[in-house]
């Protein structure tokens, strides 16, 4: 065994080891998906040893053939299950009761089939020398692998679509990097470096979801003030600013409590997502106030489709909307007869070649806010006098 994959093998552990610590001391993760990732590093912890040991007695003392055959089983049998964890941090609870039954019968006949092969040669198979074989049903284990990794992509592009798809070129470059990752074994198969790249990418998806976090509101999933503000100082485009406030929301809280209070602003925060999310940026700015920027060119598509024309009208378009599914909701939710004030302006946008953080343009965006403050705050003038 080389003094390099040895070197792989500690590498691995240790820093699997290092983000058990790391997540101990996070403030920013939830108990349950802090659970998650440590019960992902003990699996890949796992995994890698008993490589390392099955590297360590594959054609060595015979009379261990057992206890090889046992150690390649785990090993077998944890790989697919690691993504299924990973789906768990991003809405396992999400899914119908009946997916996850699929789910668990396939990972259940996949250990199944790992048990079996220590007996006889199916996923693989040690040989009279205590030789490790690929078995003649190893294409099981394959597919059961791909399953996992094709589930979890599936469930984490839903996930980020309830994000607002946010941190879309950082999720491309880690599945590349997976994908890259594990192809090297196909040019070089003395090369054992699966774990250590699934060590990595374990590190990037922390580093992924932790920032994902940060930039989310907890109550309403929409953007946080943070998000909003770092958006403010990168807007060079044409754009609409729409700023929300609902209507009354103190009588709301005292009226009804607290409790009720934050349902009617996760309710709202869904409508206008739903409404403005295909074409804006959402944001919770604070308490019952939500804002919308219009991504880039996303106001010439809503007129070409709507054929409507002015940004005005298509604007005006959407807010009706808004109302309309809010009333809607008023037979279940009494509370929110009141609606929602809205105030619009529009941004031009500014050609800076050195950037446009700058005084001048966070004062011309300040400026824009003021002005669909201003007129969201008639609109709720308007509302009491109706």
């Amino acid at each position: 065994m080389s003094k390099y994959y040895i070197a792989i093998v500690f590498i691995t552990v240790t820093t699997m080891i290092t983000s058990i610590i790391h997540l101990y001391e996070n403030e920013t993760l939830s108990r349950l998906v802090k659970r998650d990732f440590w019960t992902i590093a003990i699996l890949i912890t796992t995994g890698t040893l008993c490589e390392y040991f099955g590297m360590y007695i594959d054609g060595t003392y015979p009379h261990w053939a057992r206890i090889h055959a046992i150690i390649k089983a785990i090993e077998f049998s944890i790989a697919p299950i690691i993504p299924i964890f990973y789906v768990k941090i991003v809405g396992y609870r999400d899914i119908e009761e009946k997916v996850k039954g699929y789910v668990k019968v396939i990972l259940l006949i996949n250990v199944l089939a790992e048990s079996f092969s220590i007996f006889q040669p199916a996923i693989f198979y040690i040989d009279k020398n205590n030789t490790y074989h690929h078995g003649p049903s190893y294409f099981i284990y394959i597919g059961m692998y791909l399953f996992g990794i094709g589930f979890f992509i599936v469930r984490l592009i839903k996930y980020t679509k309830k994000y607002q798809t946010r941190n879309t070129a950082t999720l491309v470059s880690m599945l590349l990097f997976l994908i890259f990752g594990f192809s090297i074994r196909l040019v070089d198969s003395s090369l054992y470096l699966d774990w250590l790249i699934v060590s990595i990418a374990y590190l990037m998806f922390i580093i992924y979801y932790s920032d994902l976090v940060l930039k989310v509101d907890s109550l309403t999933f929409l953007l946080n003030r943070r998000s909003y503000e770092n958006r403010l100082r990168t807007i060079d485009y044409e754009t609409a600013i729409i700023m929300f406030d609902t209507n009354d929301f103190k009588t709301i809280n005292d009226t009804y409590g607290h409790q009720c209070g934050d349902k009617v602003l996760q309710i709202i925060a869904q409508t206008i997502l739903k409404v403005y999310g295909k074409y804006a940026y959402c944001y919770r700015i604070g308490g019952d106030e939500f804002l919308a920027i219009f991504k880039p060119g996303q106001l010439e598509i809503i007129i070409s489709k709507d054929e409507v024309y002015n940004p005005n009208e298509a604007i005006d378009n959407l807010n009706c909307k808004l109302d309309e599914l809010i009333e809607a909701q008023t037979t279940e939710f009494p509370m929110l007869k009141n609606g929602i004030s809205k105030g619009y302006a529009f941004y031009c946008g500014i050609h800076d070649p050195n950037g446009v953080d700058t005084d001048e343009h966070m004062e011309n965006i300040q400026d824009i806010i003021k002005i669909a403050d201003e007129r969201m705050y008639e609109d709720k003038q308007k509302s009491k006098t109706e």
